[in-house]
């Protein structure tokens, strides 16, 4: 069994160095991709290396950086231009992003909802908050390589109910980082932890996305002065039923009656549906006819 794995690690090695020393290569797996010519189980293997450009729900133009062998994004949003990655919050956050002052990124991983944020509105401000230090560099390559190094704030650290210190687990797809605790394999860092009450005074935040494995309703409770303040629309991962229901509660303390699951026919009351591991909306006011539908 160790044989048989160390030649399947060495044949993913070749295999992408060949790819990533193509660049022809990589833009035939691309179209390839996106006209559904070659099955998913064939793209999602492959990493593709370098610059790219990626479209946002409207169409504008944007670059990611996916030169980081372990951004467990980048097959998702390149070889198919964002279409296989959260296709459902993708154009909800933008259109919230439009009427926003300030957006908050937590769990930022390599930057993608920053820069959507950014592009949908020229006039925002962001505050990217990522703990992982492995990713720190491709987000600010990101933040660079779309010109918003002004409009940007990066923040290195965890978002908890109180700061101090905790430890980092990082698995080897990285965008799956959690605090919750280090499983076999698993690489750990200790981090930084402050609340968002710290990082955010005196900004008058507009929409909060939340994206950090698990702990969302502790960065909630850490956040409470900064959303009974100003009311941003919240859009967080549930992965589970106790999630859900965990986050659902720490927000309606704070004012928040509303909440919706993000799927395919656009946000719907999660009443509405059984659940299912997706982005949930939050809101003190309900959602306009314009953007709400009941399935």
């Amino acid at each position: 069994m160790e044989g048989t794995a160390t030649w399947r690690g060495r044949a993913k090695t070749t295999r992408d160095r060949v790819l990533w020393r193509t660049p022809g290569l990589q833009t035939l797996v691309r179209g390839a991709a996106r006209r559904r010519c070659v099955p998913r189980a064939f793209w999602r293997r492959l990493h593709p290396s370098g610059l790219w450009v990626l479209h946002a729900p409207d169409g504008t133009p944007f670059a990611y950086d996916s030169a980081y062998p372990h951004d467990g994004l980048a097959r998702h949003i390149v070889w198919t231009d964002m279409r296989d990655w959260e296709a459902t919050t993708q154009p909800v956050l933008f259109d919230l992003a439009r009427q926003a002052e300030v957006f908050v990124d937590v769990g930022a991983y390599s930057g993608i909802y920053t820069v959507l944020a950014c592009v949908a509105n020229p006039r925002l401000r962001a505050v990217a908050v990522e703990p992982n230090p492995s990713k720190l560099p491709q987000l600010r390559s990101n933040v660079t390589a779309n010109g918003i190094t002004d409009r940007v704030t990066i923040i290195g650290k965890a978002l908890s109910a109180r700061a101090g210190t905790a430890r980092l687990a990082i698995p080897g797809d990285d965008s799956t980082a959690s605090l919750r605790g280090r499983r076999a394999g698993d690489r750990a860092v200790d981090v930084d932890v402050t609340t968002g009450d710290v990082v955010l005074d005196g900004l008058r935040v507009g929409l909060v996305k939340i994206d950090v494995e698990g702990f969302e309703s502790d960065v909630v409770k850490g956040m409470a002065r900064v959303l009974r303040t100003h009311h941003p629309k919240i859009i967080a991962e549930c992965l589970d039923p106790e999630a859900l229901d965990e986050l659902r509660d720490s927000t309606r303390e704070l004012g928040y009656r509303h909440v919706y699951h993000l799927g395919s026919d656009g946000p719907v009351t999660a009443a509405d549906r059984p659940f299912s591991p997706a982005n949930y909306l939050f809101t003190i006011e309900p959602m306009t006819n314009r953007m709400l539908r009941h399935g």
